[in-house]
């Protein structure tokens, strides 16, 4: 296991977030640990990021290139757009709920992997890179269930 540190500025998170997002798109999240530091105008979030050895591997049709954002409109069909764009909501208010980044419940990369693969259980979805069982535990039941709601309405290739 590696660990990787970062401090998050509350002011201007930016440059960090970049780093922090290099990491967790390069890796397999394991675990990810954060603390506020409240310090007034030098407030900040010290997380801890455990990552597994060896980055897993995405499909080729999902990986961004050349420092471009991927854009998922493209990669996706409008059926299964649909489907992620329903995930990137619930994970929204998820993690607004927990007061934590969206990519810490689930990457765009994990959400596009639950469409493409087509998840219906949670089983499936502890399948993906990245999503250990303390994911699977804390969000699967909500994630699976938006899932099999969208395969029962026809939305997607699910």
């Amino acid at each position: 296991m590696q660990l990787r540190f970062f401090a998050i500025p509350a002011t201007d998170p930016a440059a960090a977030e970049a780093a922090l997002n290099r990491v967790l798109a390069a890796g397999r999240v394991v675990s990810l640990e954060r603390q506020f530091v409240a310090d007034g105008a030098a407030s900040f979030w010290a997380l801890c990021v455990t990552l597994a050895p060896g980055p897993g591997e995405l499909p080729a049709a999902l990986k961004g290139g050349g420092g471009r954002r991927l854009d998922y409109r493209e990669v996706l069909d409008e059926a299964d757009f649909a489907v992620f764009a329903r995930l990137r909501m619930l994970r929204k208010e998820v993690a607004e709920a927990e007061a934590v980044p969206p990519y810490a419940v689930f990457t765009n990369e994990q959400l596009a992997a639950m469409v493409t693969g087509h998840v219906a259980d949670e089983a499936g979805l502890a399948a993906i890179d990245g999503v250990g069982p303390a994911r699977v535990e804390r969000y699967g039941a909500r994630f699976v269930a938006a899932l099999q709601e969208a395969w029962r309405a026809g939305e997607g290739g699910g």
